[in-house]
């Protein structure tokens, strides 16, 4: 992605439910660049992560105040950075942060892919004293695979170069789960290993890796794809569904195996718990062919990259991604003409962990819509009609991708909170929305909200009830409401 949030959506912000309202809660010339998350620490108080520059800064009353309270050396290369903050279950009283950042390796920030280390992407922890963070040493870092060489050869590979240097799908989101539990998701970051479903790597001859710094086996620089899950001090939980088959493998690739809740899954930045059935729902970007949303089991396989979408949908993936938009997967490691023509083919080549499950999404667009930054509705402040829904943000604004870009998402679960509730469109009842190329809205009708939000990667409900919508692009942070009486007269 060159030069990725460089502006403004090109409409203007709108909610498409006469019933809600959508205001500035920190507009334009405020002194936000790139707003990437926010974290509500008290009322009208809010922590607003900048990409780039690696700050967070305090807001009181919307009004951003002088002195960032972090400042990291970050990589921003594409979609590297700052990226995301969790708040501790029992903060204030407990006062940890948790900050999910890219390293840079000259101790500045900076925005040259190349200056990360291999491991860059990391979970730390901090201290809140009231004013500032500061790194807590007892908390173990978990770090990640930044660097994506994929433009240098592989040893007795020729021809599978990737043009350039590459730093996106490090995912990002973290959520505390009501089990008390730190929930980290990590993108595919490139990576053509065991996680993404190939048990042997990309290749079909000797040797058998995935890059230059090895695989495919999950090492340290080869776990991606993946939802972990660690206690609050960044071990891991005995209780993950893998632990017991990490232990049997050991060394590095048992360790990182131990910490994984599921894989399989491609790039995403939207993840949140719904509140009423206490499940993880995840967003994940396609290539070109089916973005999904997926409610997570412990020890789930996603099926990326051997299948995205429904398994009734496999015949439709192969075909848009072999025959369309540059008939690519992005790595040319593995290109889509290797994909199988069926389901029960494309499951019998996975990567099946003991006690792993293949589990469809509960949703998906035919084409890519770029879902992004997500939340549930915890109560009824915006309305009862609203309490208990899911809302999903943009990764692309309006422009250049016209239709859905930049807008919001709100969905309707069934009762047993068990998937999406698409009895409003009977288009719908087969849980895909046969859009008609990427970003078109066809079938999106019921479920679109408001439009022109630009790039959102982080959506929350205030202490107030309010909703908060992030938006890189427009460098604004929105705030959704209840209309007024007025405004819904007009």
């Amino acid at each position: 992605m060159a030069a990725p949030f460089a502006a403004a959506d090109s409409i203007p912000v709108q909610m498409l439910d006469p019933n809600l309202q959508v205001t500035t809660f920190i507009g334009v010339g405020a002194g936000l660049v790139q707003p990437i998350g926010i974290a509500f620490i008290g009322q009208n108080d809010a922590f607003i992560l900048e990409k780039a520059s690696g700050q967070i800064k305090r807001a009181i009353d919307g009004v951003i105040q002088p002195t960032p309270v972090l400042d990291l050396a970050v990589n921003s290369a594409s979609e590297r950075g700052l990226l995301s903050v969790a708040l501790h279950p029992n903060f204030p009283a407990t006062p940890l942060v948790y900050v999910r950042w890219t390293e840079s390796s000259t101790g500045a920030d900076t925005a040259v892919i190349s200056e990360v280390p291999l491991l860059g992407n990391r979970v730390d922890r901090f201290i809140w004293n009231g004013s500032t963070l500061t790194m807590d040493p007892n908390f173990t870092t978990l770090r990640l695979r930044a660097r994506q060489t994929d433009n240098v050869p592989v040893p007795n590979h020729p021809g599978t170069a990737n043009p350039g240097e590459n730093g996106n799908h490090n995912g990002g989101p973290m959520r505390f789960g009501p089990d008390g539990k730190l929930y980290v998701f990590t993108g595919d970051l490139g990576r053509r290993s065991r996680m993404q479903n190939l048990p042997n790597g990309p290749f079909l001859t000797a040797p058998l890796v995935d890059d230059t710094f090895g695989g495919p086996a999950p090492d340290s620089a080869h776990l991606s794809g993946v939802v972990m899950r660690l206690n609050d001090d960044g071990t891991t939980p005995a209780s993950n569904p893998f632990f017991g088959a990490g232990a049997a493998i050991g060394g590095e690739v048992g360790t990182g195996i131990q910490k994984v809740f599921s894989y399989g899954h491609r790039n995403g930045f939207g993840m949140a718990f719904d509140p009423r059935g206490g499940f993880l729902w995840l967003t994940e970007n396609a290539d070109d062919a089916f973005s999904e949303l997926n409610r997570v089991i412990p020890g789930m396989n996603g099926g990326w990259i051997q299948m995205m979408g429904p398994q009734s949908r496999m015949a439709q993936f192969k075909q848009i991604e072999t025959t369309e938009f540059g008939s690519a997967l992005q790595q040319r490691r593995f290109p889509p003409t290797r994909l199988a023509y069926t389901a029960s083919l494309a499951r019998s080549r996975m990567y099946m962990l003991p006690g792993a499950t293949y589990v469809d999404p509960q949703f998906s667009w035919r084409y890519e819509v770029g879902p992004s930054g997500t939340a549930f509705i915890r109560d009824n402040s915006l309305g009862a009609e609203y309490a208990g829904t899911l809302w999903i943000g943009s990764s692309r604004p309006f422009a250049p991708t016209g239709p859905t870009g930049g807008s919001l998402y709100r969905l309707r679960l069934t009762s047993d909170r068990l998937s999406v509730d698409t009895s409003a469109d009977a288009r719908l009842a087969d849980k895909v929305a046969d859009n008609l190329t990427k970003f078109d809205p066809t079938e999106s009708e019921s479920l679109l909200i408001g439009r022109g939000f630009g790039v959102t990667p982080s959506i929350e409900q205030g202490p107030d009830g309010n909703l908060y919508v992030v938006s890189i692009t427009d460098g604004v942070v929105y705030r959704i409401s209840r209309a007024t009486a007025t405004l819904r007269r007009k």
